[in-house]
């Protein structure tokens, strides 16, 4: 599957296989900052409350794209944090 496919959901791939539904999983996930390691071991589980089992590729272009889009930032540590509101005005 090409990344331009897997990006947004249409017809051919279901959004839960879709890289901006995964991102969109993710972001409920950092309730505190994680780091990747500690986001893959909260996907790669049969109750993670996901329908399936991304790649860890997948994990982290949706973790690239909370990025691009300015939903998340850089905490301590290599950890990834959620930017508040505030902090975008």
């Amino acid at each position: 599957m090409s990344i331009q496919t897997a990006i947004l959901p249409h017809k051919h791939v279901r959004f839960c296989d879709s890289i901006v539904g995964l991102a969109g999983f993710l972001r409920q996930l950092l309730e505190e900052p994680r780091t990747i390691d500690e986001l893959w071991a909260l996907l790669d589980r049969e109750n993670s409350g996901w329908p399936v089992r991304p790649t860890f590729t997948n994990l982290v272009l949706a973790v690239d794209i909370l990025f691009a889009i300015g939903q998340v930032a850089e905490a301590t540590n290599g950890r990834v944090r959620l930017v508040m509101t505030h902090e975008t005005d």
